[in-house]
């Protein structure tokens, strides 16, 4: 991704920053509004989380036991 690239994203993450007036829990619950509906529609799909909203890894599992 050239430099351009990377600021033209962060133009637009602090576009969409301001329309929240910068308040982190309103961008979030912005955030979670859009990744609610993007899932609903059925062209995405997400990584599944933990309660925290945390993803979890995608791991074979490991018959071997504590090291």
């Amino acid at each position: 991704m050239s430099n351009g690239e990377i600021a033209e994203i962060r133009k637009i993450r602090h576009q969409i920053s301001a329309e929240f007036g910068h308040d982190v829990h309103k961008l979030a619950a912005y955030y979670r509004q859009v990744g609610e509906e993007l899932e609903k529609s059925g062209r995405f799909r997400f990584a599944p989380t933990d309660s925290h909203g945390i993803s979890k890894p995608n791991l074979p599992p490991n018959d071997q036991g504590p090291q």
